[in-house]
C-alpha cells in the first residue's frame, strides 16, 4: 500500500539511500504530519492545497492534473503519485456511506 515506504517493507529503500538519509526522510515526513495536525487553518499548507484542489476541480472544472517528471530518474514518480492520490482522494461517499455531491480529486495523468 501507499504507506509501505514507511514500514519494514521499505528496508530496501533504506539500504539504497543509506540509513542517515532514511532517517532524514522519516524526520521530514514527521515534520509535515505535525504541521498538518497543528498549524492554524490559514497557515496549513496541506489543507490549503486540498481545498484549492476541490475548488479548481468543481468551480473551474479543472478535472485533470498532469505530472511530468523532469529527470529520467523520476520516471516512476508519476505512477506512484497517481496511485496514492487517486486512491486517497477519489472518493464518492463519506465514511458513513453518504454520497458526496462534489468531485473530491482530479484525474492524475503522467
Amino acid at each position: 500500500g501507499r504507506y509501505s515506504l514507511w514500514s519494514a517493507i521499505g528496508t530496501p529503500i533504506a539500504l539504497s539511500l543509506g540509513f542517515d538519509n532514511w532517517m532524514e526522510m522519516h524526520a521530514g515526513a514527521h515534520a509535515v504530519d505535525q504541521h498538518f495536525l497543528n498549524a492554524p487553518a490559514k497557515e496549513n499548507v496541506p489543507l490549503t492545497m486540498a481545498l484549492l484542489g476541490v475548488w479548481y476541480n468543481n468551480f473551474y472544472e479543472a478535472e485533470s492534473l498532469t505530472i511530468l517528471p523532469y529527470d529520467q530518474y523520476m520516471h516512476r514518480f508519476a505512477a506512484y503519485f497517481q496511485q496514492g492520490d487517486m486512491e486517497s482522494n477519489g472518493k464518492y461517499v463519506t465514511k458513513d456511506g453518504n454520497k458526496i455531491d462534489v468531485q473530491t480529486g482530479p484525474i492524475i495523468w503522467g
